[in-house]
C-alpha cells in the first residue's frame, strides 16, 4: 500500500478585503495587498467540503474514512464532519471524525491519517473572526 498524501485540494473566499482599507479604518496594521474574507454563508464546514471536493476530484482512490479539522466549528454541538460526509455524498460505511480544540489539530489528524490504514481524507479548514475595532 503506498502511504502518503496523494492528492490535495485547497479553497479560499473569492471575496477579497483590501489591506489599505484596514489601514484606514484602524489606523495601523493593513499592509500591503489584500485578504481573503469569507461571505456571510461560509463558515468552516463549507470551505472544508470545496476543498475537499477539489482534493478527491484529484484522488486515485475513494476514502476509508474522513476526519475534519477546525479549532472555529460552524456547530458546537453536532459533528461538523458528518455534515461534509453528506455534502461529499460519501459511502455510509465511511466513518466521518471531528478533531479540534487547538491550532495544531490538523496536523496530528494529517500524522494519524499517514500512519493509519487504509485511505483517509483529511480536511481542515479554518477561519479567523474578530471584533470590529480588533486589531
Amino acid at each position: 500500500m503506498v502511504r502518503g498524501i496523494l492528492a490535495y485540494g485547497a479553497y479560499l473566499p473569492y471575496r477579497r478585503l483590501d489591506r489599505a482599507s484596514i489601514t484606514a479604518v484602524m489606523g495601523r496594521g493593513g499592509g500591503a495587498g489584500h485578504r481573503s474574507v469569507a461571505s456571510y454563508d461560509e463558515d468552516t464546514s463549507t470551505m472544508g467540503v470545496e476543498a475537499a471536493r477539489l482534493a478527491l476530484a484529484g484522488a486515485p482512490v475513494n476514502p476509508d474514512a474522513l476526519w475534519f479539522s477546525t479549532v472555529a466549528p460552524a456547530y458546537l454541538d453536532k459533528t461538523n464532519a458528518s455534515l461534509i460526509h453528506a455534502a461529499l455524498r460519501l459511502d455510509s460505511a465511511v466513518p466521518a471524525i471531528d478533531f479540534g480544540g487547538a491550532v495544531r489539530s490538523a496536523v496530528g489528524a494529517l500524522r494519524v491519517a499517514l500512519t493509519g490504514p487504509g485511505s483517509t481524507l483529511v480536511a481542515a479548514s479554518d477561519m479567523r473572526v474578530g471584533l470590529p475595532t480588533s486589531p
